[in-house]
């Protein structure tokens, strides 16, 4: 068996940046395979999300909503699909990180890492493709009434994540956020959080 990952010690990312837990406290991780703590992550508090959410809010809004909220679908994509890059470059690391944090089988967390960056991939690409469908108008029976599409970023949104299949179930959810123009808070299970 390889040898277990460095645990890295992060803090909670919040507007950018790795920030310690408003009250200090941080939960053990435990290897379910061996029961031994292998590292810890912030325990975040009320005030904590507050904090994630007006980050979340100010990127949302920043310079008009044009940084992120208002940008193209093609600029948006770009960023998706350098996270797909990155997530395959360190595919290994990742999928032994999922393994000693959830039990998961190595091999099936490799897969899992697979359709992580395939999965940040495809919403790139409906990302761009929206691009082209805005204000596309849409045909009804009734001459009455002009319907199109109109794509709409509703702001922040709250994410919220199991244990099993924890960085795969947070990319379904992350990357359709993202891709649509929303900015996003993510809170992971405790059970499997690296």
């Amino acid at each position: 068996m390889a040898a277990p990952p460095a645990i890295p010690r992060r803090g909670l990312f919040i507007g950018g940046g790795w920030r310690e837990p408003t009250l200090g406290r941080r939960i053990p991780v435990i290897n379910p395979a061996t029961e031994d703590t292998i590292g810890d992550i912030p325990a975040a508090t009320a005030e904590d999300v507050e904090l994630a959410v007006a980050a979340a809010r100010s990127a949302f809004l920043l310079d008009g909503g044009s940084r992120w909220a208002r940008a193209s679908g093609a600029t948006r994509a770009k960023y998706l699909n350098a996270i797909a890059t990155k997530i395959k470059e360190k595919i290994s690391y990742l999928a032994l990180l999922e393994t000693v944090d959830s039990g998961k089988p190595k091999d099936e967390a490799v897969a899992d890492m697979d359709d992580v960056a395939a999965c940040f991939e495809f919403y790139a690409g409906l990302a761009e493709a929206l691009d082209g469908k805005q204000h596309a108008p849409i045909s009804l029976p009734m001459e009455e009434f002009k319907t199109y599409v109109l794509k709409e970023p509703i702001g922040v949104v709250g994410l919220i994540t199991p244990w099993n299949y924890p960085l795969l179930m947070a990319t379904w959810k992350v990357a359709p956020a993202l891709a649509a123009g929303c900015t996003a808070v993510l809170k992971p299970s405790e059970l499997a959080s690296l």
